[in-house]
């Protein structure tokens, strides 16, 4: 009871800690600058050590102190000295003053003489190389769309739409045939083909065929800069790389517009380079002459006659020879074709046009 009693009485009158007491650290101020008046104290007390180290501390409050205990003499006025804490003062980033102490000092050099920027694209130039292949080449018109009427001995059984158009110097040739409706019961076929040039140095070819109860979804692409093709059939998952013997290799489309668009005299003979899916072959057309072809319209317009040689193992050795009627003037409109087959002979006849030049609005014909 006694002990409870003594420690509720020292309760009310507070707290108390009876620990031992721990000294505080004490800060210790050193004196770099002077190395020689460091060694002097080491045969001393730590309280004599602790005495200088205060002294040394407050005998450098500032710059001025520290310049007076070293003995140099102060050379700056102290006016000059009262206005260097001012500078950190300053607002203006470190980057824009540096950049203004570059251009000061490039305006104080000497000029350069300016180097020509055409050089720059030269070199760009020799990097990219130029197309082997350009629109004018193909097309002599915008756009065009021709529509023909196919017969087999004498009798309609389909038709047939050819499109062409350039677009940012890029050519698209579209092909479609099908049969038609009183024969599509029977044997349907409904074939397209579409070709399309890159850059004038790569041409894309899809083929896709439905004629009866047969498929195909084959496809090449021609790299005129690599001379090689590369082939796929997307319903029989194959592909193969093939080369080709120069840069001058066409689809069959394509090298149908090149035709149209060439020089043709009567009595020559042209060669086309002819890659068609299956296999490459050259294709001689030679122009045998001037005929006058009556249309489906009753109108009658003057035309050249070329005729393609039967190639044995070529592109078109399902056939015989094509005959190939083209109008002699500046578009050379391929108004009739015909060719023979097994089943007989196979008569295409135009019977729409539509062109249109870049420097009109359209024409129909």
């Amino acid at each position: 009871m006694v002990h409870l009693l003594v420690l509720i009485s020292l309760g009310r009158f507070g707290n108390y800690d009876f620990a031992a007491p721990v000294n505080p650290l004490r800060a210790v101020m050193l004196d770099l600058t002077k190395p020689h008046d460091a060694a002097a104290p080491v045969a001393g007390s730590n309280n004599q050590k602790t005495s200088q180290t205060e002294n040394v501390a407050e005998d450098v409050p500032d710059d001025r102190n520290l310049a007076q205990v070293q003995g140099e003499e102060v050379s700056t006025p102290p006016a000059a000295l009262e206005k260097v804490p001012v500078e950190p003062k300053t607002v203006e980033p470190a980057v824009i003053g540096k950049e203004k102490t570059d251009s000061d000092t490039r305006t104080s050099e000497p000029a350069l003489a300016p180097q020509p920027a055409v050089s720059r694209h030269i070199a760009l130039a020799d990097e990219i190389p130029p197309p082997l292949r350009t629109a004018d080449e193909f097309m002599s018109s915008k756009s065009e769309k021709l529509s023909y009427l196919i017969s087999l001995l004498g009798v309609p059984v389909g038709s047939m739409e050819l499109e062409a158009k350039v677009e940012n110097g890029e050519v698209r040739i579209t092909l479609r045939s099908k049969t038609n409706s009183a024969l599509s019961g029977i044997y349907p076929v409904d074939d397209i083909i579409e070709t399309r040039h890159i850059g004038g140095n790569f041409i894309i070819n899809k083929i896709r065929r439905k004629e009866g109860t047969f498929k195909s979804d084959t496809g090449f692409t021609i790299f005129l800069r690599d001379k090689r093709v590369f082939w796929i059939d997307r319903i029989r998952n194959r592909i193969s790389n093939e080369t080709i013997p120069n840069s001058e290799v066409l689809d069959t489309l394509s090298s149908f517009y090149y035709l149209r668009n060439r020089p043709l005299q009567t009595g020559k003979t042209e060669i086309l380079h002819i890659y068609d899916g299956d296999t490459y072959a050259p294709v001689p057309v030679e122009i045998l002459r001037q005929e006058e072809v009556r249309l489906r319209n009753f109108k009658t317009v003057d035309c050249l006659l070329l005729r393609h040689i039967k190639q044995k193992g070529g592109i078109f050795r399902r056939t015989g020879d094509m005959m190939i009627w083209l109008t002699n003037d500046g578009d050379k409109v391929p108004v009739k074709m015909e060719t023979t087959t097994p089943l007989g002979k196979v008569t295409v006849e135009l019977i729409s046009a539509e062109t249109q030049h870049s420097d009109r609005p359209g024409t129909q014909k």
